[in-house]
């Protein structure tokens, strides 16, 4: 249930007033979009959940330290990158290849369509789920937020807190590894 930046910014500024209301309506915005970026980042759903808990007990706690310099959603997501990327430090995980995991939370409901048009479109978001697996952390974070959930560089530079320079430079690699490993295969 996405809202607009003008509605976020009255919820945050209700949420700093103690609203659990306003706070409600921010996670049901924002939970799911949220989780399904902390399980790409992490490949671990258990871990994603306690992120995103821990994404929203900040939110609640920072509220009132908001300062309206980003949009509300631009400022979740920062929070929820630097939840995953200090967990990420913590152990290490980007060490690992792992599987990143699909829920029926990243599911969308598909039109109906012929069995075998079905199967080449799940083979092909295999591959493209295969190929991201094998991007670091930060390659593969520019891309979702990118992709989809639709950040402006500018947007992405200040989630990542970093120059928009390094994220574009950060996207032509992952495009480029992605292309290259997705390639060869169509």
């Amino acid at each position: 249930m996405p809202t607009s930046p003008k509605k976020d910014q009255r919820l945050i500024l209700r949420t700093a007033k103690g609203s659990e209301r306003a706070f409600e309506k921010l996670y049901e915005a924002y939970a799911v979009p949220i989780y399904n970026y902390l399980v790409r980042l992490t490949h671990e759903e258990a871990v994603a959940e306690n992120l995103l808990q821990e994404t929203f007990l900040a939110v609640w706690e920072g509220a009132g330290e908001f300062r309206g310099e980003a949009q509300v959603k631009n400022w979740i997501y920062r929070i929820a990158h630097h939840q995953a990327v200090t967990w990420l430090r913590k152990t290490r995980v980007d060490e690992l290849p792992r599987e990143i995991p699909l829920t029926e939370s990243h599911l969308q409901d598909a039109p109906q369509e012929d069995p075998e048009t079905l199967a080449i479109e799940e083979a092909r978001a295999e591959d493209v789920r295969r190929a991201l697996e094998r991007l670091s952390t930060l390659h593969r974070a520019v891309v979702e937020l990118a992709y989809v959930h639709e950040f402006t560089y500018r947007e992405i530079a200040r989630i990542m807190d970093c120059p928009e320079g390094t994220v574009k430079s950060r996207m032509s690699y992952a495009l480029k590894r992605l292309d290259g490993i997705l390639g060869a295969r169509y």
